[in-house]
């Protein structure tokens, strides 16, 4: 998601026809179409031009999100990208674009053994329609809560807009300027899809749907998914809590029995305790020997 916002602001659209970019000891590059659009699967064509250079060489990178590939190293095509794109001292040309080729590309041209350097960027925006979108819509929801609806397609380039109907009614992004729509509080990202209610009333039961579009083909409609608005169950968190203390109290009163009773008795019943029984030695004459002492065990 995060990577297709990214592409909503690839580069600003300039006025002029003919882009020029200055560099130093007097040279420049340009391009006469910053940006090129062209449907999927179809040639296309990134113009850059230079002035001034006596011995130039060219290169050429793409930037998509955060990934940088090289296209073209000291005028030749690299491998990743022989046989699909041809270079010339006026662009590069694709053969055949996907949408995968969507980015910015950028022309460096430099002196070789000098220091003069300039550069340009073209913008290659490749067509591609939008395909049918999926919603994540709850069967049912508590009034009062904050709840989310998304809405998701993956397809689309450039990336679609986004709408929500409910009951087959296009929804309006201020719900307060809507006399069908008034009693809702929600809002609505049109880029990202999210229809968020914040707090969820009774009115807001209903189908909802959702629609993508991005001026490339026909716009596309999500399955209807019907949410309904249901008051919190006061009764069955009621009934649930006053069970619950019936369970508690009554595992409390059978540890009490069972005290009562003896049965938690901590000593053991039949056993026998050993005795030692020691009894001093009497007197005796010498060379006399006989058993003075026992232990009883």
């Amino acid at each position: 998601m995060a990577e297709r916002a990214g592409q909503r602001h690839l580069l600003l659209f300039f006025t002029a026809a003919t882009l020029c970019c200055s560099a130093l000891g007097g040279v420049s590059v340009y391009t006469s179409q910053a940006q090129v659009k062209v449907d999927e699967n179809q040639p296309a064509t990134l113009p850059c031009s230079y002035m001034g250079f006596s011995s130039p060489r060219v290169e050429w990178k793409f930037v998509r999100g955060s990934t940088t590939t090289l296209v073209c190293y000291d005028s030749k095509i690299t491998a990743s990208y022989e046989g699909r794109v041809v270079f010339s001292q006026t662009g590069i040309s694709f053969r055949s674009v996907t949408r995968k080729d969507t980015g910015l590309y950028t022309c460096m041209v430099t002196e070789n053994g000098g220091t003069e350097y300039g550069e340009i960027t073209v913008e290659l925006l490749v067509l591609v329609p939008p395909s049918t979108p999926t919603v994540n819509v709850p069967s049912s929801a508590t009034i009062g809560n904050r709840v989310v609806l998304t809405c998701s397609e993956e397809d689309g380039s450039p990336p679609p807009q986004y709408e929500w109907y409910k009951d087959g009614i296009l929804m309006p992004s201020d719900p307060k300027k809507s006399r069908a729509f008034s009693n809702s509080s929600y809002t609505m990202d049109s880029e990202t899809g999210e229809l968020v209610f914040d707090p969820l009333s009774t009115f807001d039961t209903g189908e909802y749907s959702c629609q993508v579009s991005n001026g490339v083909g026909a716009a596309k409609t999500s399955q209807a998914v019907r949410m309904e608005a249901v008051e919190l169950n006061v009764g069955g968190i009621v009934a649930a809590v006053i069970v619950t203390l019936i369970l508690l109290g009554l595992l409390i009163f059978g540890v009490w029995f069972a005290y009562s009773r003896g049965y938690f008795n901590r000593t053991s019943k039949g056993s026998t305790s050993k005795k030692v029984i020691y009894s001093q030695p009497s007197a005796r004459s010498d060379g006399e020997f006989r058993q003075t002492s026992s232990f009883l065990v």
